[in-house]
């Protein structure tokens, strides 16, 4: 058991422990179908359309089908390296825990920081589109004018109060947050899944003008424009998939804490798999690929549009919102379960490592979390410059991704190592697919800052570098023995 955070005492700065029992989170909570809602909402499927279907068809046109099967294989691969990874330690800082038990604390620390910087850095960007969304939807049914909906300032205050709502909702408990997901999640897989049906049906029966059928070639590797093209889909590939291992991070709040958060994870990637095949297969079949490069973030409503007279259409509006809004609370989610974890084994600062008594949430991490996330909000969504920072900084949140999910791929290969040869399973499924997941991921990164360039890809490279310090300062100030304890290799039960 990790030593405990003194949750009485000590100022934001301090890194300490004590070794007096504290309040825990509220275990036994989740069942396997609850943490694999919350891994389906992580994702946002209908943000995720919205956000990335357009930039996937510009950049290898027809072959985006081929283009999310191909990253489904490697994100696939490292939700493997999180099942045997959480078989042999459940614990709320999921990839920050096992890669400081099985590489070396200080790479866990750095990689608790990076998955932290990506999920703050996507809560900043995220409610500023629920605002932009709500205030679409409100236009859309005449409440108001497109002035309105046009509002800088008022994009921020929408945004603001979806924020403060589900920071509220996490800080009150992992109940309340499981329910919310079921009912986003239901809304939008049946909003997304019915028009993407009536879509390939429409197709099928009358032939609309600039329609087009579905062809076998649109899911092959050949069509995607070789290597550069492959590169830069499977850049937006990655960030189709992101967000499935909030499960993992729910793991001390989960019934059969060993294997449902690994099983959810898996579980929630051919879901996924599903609805975007389908989706991506339906828009290209139905819209000329320049109607799609026109309406660009506004094409799955554009989709919509094609299919269905107002309002029935606002639906996929709605859809879009409510995706947004489910994937800012399930960002802020795993977070506060990381910081947790961190100010836990002493390594951060005391006050995210507090319990509150009546919740059983780290409720003082997770406003402290949310707070940041507000204050940039604001000043990403009111200034143009800093927003367009920000802006080129959410199309290459990739690289952060990448690199977490694919150090814990190459972590589980490593930490296997003594035991993979005494089976086939343990050989191929937590050995060779985890590690070649991990290193195809690494490819991807390198391919977007290589691609893109310094100047675009500097928000990211202060990221990396500022985690470097910063390490270094948690090891002057930690009181704990975290940076002292040997690595552990797994062995056979």
């Amino acid at each position: 058991m990790c030593p405990q955070v003194d949750i009485a005492s000590g100022p934001l700065g301090e890194l300490e422990v004590a070794e007096e029992s504290a309040p825990g989170l509220r275990g036994n909570t989740l069942s396997l179908f609850d943490t694999t809602a919350i891994a389906v909402a992580s994702v946002a499927p209908a943000y995720t359309i919205a956000a990335t279907v357009f930039l996937l068809i510009g950049a290898v046109g027809l072959g985006a089908p081929a283009i999310i099967l191909i990253s489904f294989v490697p994100v696939l691969c490292i939700a493997l390296a999180y099942y045997f990874m959480n078989r042999r330690d459940p614990n709320c800082g999921a990839s920050y825990s096992w890669l400081a038990a099985t590489v070396h604390p200080y790479v866990g620390w750095f990689n608790g920081w990076v998955q932290t910087a990506a999920s703050v850095l996507f809560c900043i960007a995220a409610p500023a589109l629920a605002g932009a969304n709500t205030l679409a939807l409100l236009q859309s049914l005449g409440w108001i004018s497109a002035k309105a909906a046009g509002s800088t300032g008022l994009t921020a205050l929408v945004g603001l109060g979806w924020l403060l709502l589900v920071t509220a909702m996490v800080v009150y408990g992992i109940r309340l947050t499981a329910n919310f997901q079921w009912i986003m999640v239901g809304l939008e897989y049946l909003v997304v899944l019915s028009f993407s049906i009536a879509g390939l049906v429409r197709v099928i029966l009358t032939h609309p003008a600039g329609s087009r059928a579905v062809s076998g070639s649109w899911f092959s590797p050949g069509s995607v424009g070789g290597i550069s093209g492959l590169a830069v889909g499977c850049a937006l590939g990655v960030f189709f998939f992101w967000g499935w291992d909030t499960a993992a991070n729910l793991n001390e709040e989960s019934e059969e804490a060993e294997s449902y958060p690994g099983i959810a994870g898996i579980l929630s990637m051919f879901i996924l798999l599903v609805i975007f095949l389908i989706n991506a297969a339906a828009v290209q079949s139905l819209l000329p690929v320049h109607a799609i490069n026109h309406e660009g973030g506004n094409t799955l409503f554009y989709f919509a549009q094609r299919l269905a007279p107002a309002p029935l259409n606002y639906l996929m509006l709605l859809a879009i919102l409510s995706s947004t809004v489910a994937t800012t609370q399930t960002t802020l989610l795993p977070a506060s379960r990381v910081t947790f974890s961190m100010a836990r084994d002493g390594v951060f600062p005391s006050l995210f490592g507090r319990i509150n008594p009546r919740f059983k949430t780290p409720a003082a991490g997770t406003l402290v979390l949310g707070g940041v996330a507000a204050a940039g909000m604001l000043v990403t969504t009111l200034s143009p410059t800093v927003s367009n920072t920000f802006g080129q900084l959410i199309d290459n949140i990739g690289v952060l991704v990448a690199f977490y999910y694919g150090i814990t791929g190459l972590a589980c290969a490593w930490a296997y190592r003594r035991i993979l040869t005494r089976s086939a399973t343990n050989l191929i499924l937590a050995g060779i697919l985890p590690a070649l997941g991990g290193l195809f991921l690494f490819w991807v990164a390198y391919q977007v800052v290589a691609q893109a360039g310094i100047g675009p890809s500097m928000p990211i490279i202060i990221t990396f570098v500022l985690g470097v310090p910063l390490v270094v300062l948690a090891r002057v100030l930690c009181r704990s023995d975290f940076f002292h304890r040997p690595v552990v290799t797994y062995q056979a039960d």
